[in-house]
């Protein structure tokens, strides 16, 4: 075998390597951001369930961001009402590289959707700091995956060939 084939499988190796450590980080993010919205109580006394979310959890949001920034009430609670429902299966989507390209764009934009959100409280740094750093991890996903071996995609790829 020749050094150029040698160092083409290793750099090919590298990226879906880079790919799928990327793809699973914005898969987990997304889905334990999700899961977190089903969640009450800590230590031994947490709970994980839809009325959790829909009367502990998505009210305070909704208040909080009606509260302090120019969107309206009903917007709030409409997005508080319905993010944890997108986060779950949009991180799975992701995590398992199905129509990989469109997956990573949906979560990519859900990122977007609760950074506009955290931008219109007024004074956070949560936006730059966490939020921005997802969509660029994301962004790194999508230029790194057309070396997606490492998905389901991928797999079905080397299945028809």
């Amino acid at each position: 075998m020749s050094d150029s084939s040698s160092s083409n499988c290793n750099s090919c190796c590298g990226y879906s390597f880079a790919h799928l450590l990327l793809r699973l980080w914005v898969g987990m993010r997304l889905f334990m951001a999700g899961l977190d919205k089903f969640r009450y109580g800590n230590g031994a006394d947490t709970t994980f369930s839809i009325t959790n979310y829909t009367e502990k959890k998505g009210p305070p949001i909704a208040k909080l961001m009606s509260t302090n920034s120019f969107m309206p009430e009903w917007a709030c609670t409409a997005f508080a009402n319905t993010i944890g429902y997108i986060l779950v299966p949009v991180g799975i989507w992701v995590a398992v590289g199905i129509f990989t390209e469109l997956g990573l764009l949906v979560g990519g934009l859900v990122f977007l959707a609760l950074g506009f959100g955290l931008a219109a409280l007024p004074d956070d740094t949560e936006v730059v700091s966490n939020i921005g750093l997802s969509i660029l991890i994301v962004a790194a996903a999508l230029v790194t995956a057309k070396a997606k071996n490492f998905s389901i995609d991928g797999f079905l790829a080397r299945k028809k060939a």
